[in-house]
């Protein structure tokens, strides 16, 4: 009786090691803080999204956090024209924004200029917390720059959207 490639214990040898391999991977990324980890994975300095909300009076909550220590910053945070924010230097703290009702389909603009001043390290990060709508979200944004001194702009926009008030 002839056996079959596909099931034999070679190929199943091989398929155990390149499952081992993929889960030492991910353990090793997993001991990596998630802000390191996604700013060594992927450098990014837009966003363009949507945060869910629902049709309830709950409240939503902002919070920022610019650059890392050692890091400058000069943010401005709007809410369609309602300037939230103008000129913060440093982080935003959570901060009631409005409820989930009253921010279906308004637009949140954050746009930042993180200057590395920091003589560790050449990274710049942005990091925005949503909570209260359908689910918590955190929207992490990092750019490494060439030269100490070197700054990056950092321009965020965030519609909130009702998927069932439309």
């Amino acid at each position: 009786m002839a056996t079959s490639k596909k099931n034999s214990p070679k190929r199943a040898k091989r398929n155990v090691r390149k499952t081992s391999k993929k889960s030492a991977i991910k353990k090793s990324l997993s001991l990596v803080p998630s802000t390191l980890r996604d700013a060594t994975i992927q450098q990014n300095t837009t966003l363009d999204t949507l945060y869910v909300v629902n049709d309830s009076t709950g409240n939503i909550t902002l919070e920022v956090n610019a650059g890392a220590e050692g890091q400058t910053s000069d943010m401005t945070i709007k809410l369609d024209d309602k300037i939230i924010a103008q000129n913060l230097a440093g982080d935003f703290p959570e901060t009631v924004i409005g409820t989930n009702k009253k921010l279906n389909s308004q637009k949140l603009t954050i746009v930042a200029t993180i200057a590395d001043t920091s003589q560790e390290t050449n990274l710049t990060t942005l990091t925005i917390h949503l909570k209260g709508g359908v689910g918590h979200a955190d929207f992490p944004l990092s750019k490494t720059v060439d030269n100490e001194g070197a700054s990056v702009d950092y321009l965020c926009l965030i519609e909130f959207f009702d998927p069932n008030n439309q």
